[in-house]
C-alpha cells in the first residue's frame, strides 16, 4: 500500500499577520492532490494542524473541505488529526459524514463511520482505523495533539511523557489481526527543532516526548507540529514531513515536500520525499542603501520578502510609503541606523569641549551650523543654570 504523509497546513494563516496566502494554500494543495493522483497513492495521512486558529475564517473551512472532496475517494483513504491549532471538536465535527466518503477525522468522541471501496476502512474506533487494500492492510493508530488536560484527566503524578506513551499504547489494543502498524500523532519529539512559528508547547521541556515512548512494532510514526522536515529515528521511520509552505523567515532556502513510503511484507519500502513547487518562496534581503533595496525587491519580485535596511539616517515619510506601496512581496522591514559617529573618531572627540561636540552633533544630524540660541539654551542646561 502506498502512503503520502503531510501535515500543519495551517489554512487560514496569514504571513506575518499581514498577508493573506489562500491562493497559496489552495494551489499546494491541488499540488498534494495531483501527486497521490500520479503516484496512485492509497492513503494519504494528515498529521494535525489543518487550520491556523481555534475558530478558523469560513474560506479557511471552505478550502479545506473542497480538497477533501476532491483526494478522498473510494479508492483513496484519507487519515487526518487535530493539532494544538485545531479545535478538536469543531474539526471532527463532520467526521461522521466524513467517513462515508472515505476521509477519518480524529480529534474528539465521534467515531468515523466506515467507508471505501478498493481502499476501506474495515474497523475503526475513537483512536484508530483499519485500512484495506484487497488482502493487504494497515492499522493506524491517530494520536491527536495531548494537552494538559487529557494528561492531568487521570492522575497528577504521571509524567507527560508516560501519559503519551500511555496514549499511543492504547491506540493499538485492537489491532487483533496483527495488521502493520502506522502511528499518526502531533507531538514535539526529542530531537526536533522548533522554528519561530511553532507555538510553545514544550513548557520548559515538559511536553517534549522521547522516541524511546513509540512501541518498536510500529513501522512508520508520521509526525505533526514541526513545520520543517525533520527526521527524528531513521532506523525506525519516525519523521516530521513538515508545512507545505514556507510560514516563517526562519525557513528560507527550506525546501517543502511530503513524504511517500510503501507497506510491503510489513516492512517500509520505498521511502521518499517529494518536493513541492506550489506557493511563493520566501527570502530575506539586505540593502545598505534606498537604490540598492529598489533593486533587490525587483530582483525578488515572485518571493515574499523581509528586507534589512543598514542606513545612516532614518528614512523619510514619502521613502517609508514608496517602498510599501510599489512592492507588495515586501511583508515587512527593519532599519538599522548606524552612525558615523558625527565624523569624529574616538580619539579626535577626548579633546573636543561639550559645545563643540555638540555643534558636530547637530551639523550631522540637520546639516546646518547650530543657532546661536538653541547652542546657548544647551549650555545653560548642560550648566544646570535656569532656563
Amino acid at each position: 500500500m502506498k502512503i503520502l504523509h503531510t501535515s500543519d497546513l495551517h489554512l487560514g494563516k496569514k504571513l506575518n499577520g499581514k498577508i493573506t496566502r489562500y491562493g497559496e494554500q489552495i494551489q499546494v494543495l491541488k499540488e498534494i492532490r495531483e501527486i497521490c493522483e500520479n503516484e496512485c497513492v492509497d492513503i494519504l495521512l494528515i498529521a494535525g494542524d489543518v487550520f491556523d486558529t481555534f475558530i478558523p475564517a469560513a474560506d479557511a473551512e471552505e478550502v479545506f473541505f473542497d480538497f477533501l472532496n476532491e483526494v478522498s475517494t473510494p479508492s483513496r483513504a484519507v487519515v487526518i488529526i487535530s493539532g494544538n491549532h485545531d479545535d478538536w471538536q469543531r474539526l471532527s465535527a463532520p467526521s461522521l459524514i466524513a467517513g462515508k466518503h472515505n476521509a477519518y477525522i480524529f480529534g474528539g468522541e465521534n467515531v468515523p463511520a466506515l467507508g471505501g471501496d478498493s481502499v476501506r476502512a474495515t474497523k475503526i474506533g475513537k483512536n484508530f482505523v483499519e485500512i484495506k487494500k484487497g488482502e493487504e492492510g494497515v492499522y493506524i493508530g491517530a494520536l491527536p495533539y495531548v494537552g494538559e488536560i487529557k494528561v492531568g484527566e487521570r492522575k497528577r503524578d504521571i509524567s507527560y511523557g508516560e501519559r503519551v506513551q500511555e496514549f499511543i499504547d492504547n491506540c493499538f489494543l485492537e489491532n487483533v489481526n496483527g495488521l502493520p502498524q502506522i502511528l499518526l500523532a502531533h507531538l514535539f519529539m526529542l530531537g526536533g527543532s522548533k522554528g519561530s512559528e511553532e507555538r510553545d508547547i514544550e513548557l520548559g521541556g515538559s511536553r517534549i516526548v522521547e522516541s524511546s515512548r513509540i512501541n518498536q512494532n510500529i513501522l512508520y510514526t508520521a509526525l505533526g507540529h514541526l513545520h520543517k522536515r525533520q527526521v527524528i529515528y531513521n532506523e525506525r521511520n519516525i519523521l516530521y514531513s513538515g508545512a507545505p509552505l514556507q510560514y516563517a523567515f526562519d525557513e528560507v532556502g527550506h525546501e517543502k515536500s511530503v513524504t511517500m513510503f510503501e507497506i510491503c511484507d510489513k516492512k517500509v519500502q520505498n521511502l521518499k520525499t517529494i518536493p513541492l513547487k506550489s506557493g511563493k518562496p520566501l527570502a530575506k534581503l539586505v540593502a545598505g542603501d534606498l537604490q540598492s533595496a529598489k533593486e533587490l525587491l525587483s530582483a525578488y519580485a515572485d518571493h515574499h520578502v523581509y528586507l534589512t535596511l543598514k542606513l545612516s539616517e532614518v528614512l523619510l515619510e514619502v521613502e517609508s510609503k514608496e517602498l510599501i506601496t510599489s512592492y507588495p512581496q515586501l511583508v515587512d522591514y527593519s532599519l538599522e541606523i548606524h552612525s558615523s559617529d558625527m565624523g569624529v573618531d574616538g580619539e579626535e572627540r577626548k579633546k573636543l569641549s561639550d559645545k563643540e561636540l555638540f555643534e558636530a552633533y547637530y551639523k550631522k544630524e540637520y546639516g546646518t551650523e547650530v543657532p546661536q540660541e538653541i547652542l546657548e539654551l544647551y549650555l545653560k542646561a548642560l550648566s544646570e543654570e535656569d532656563l
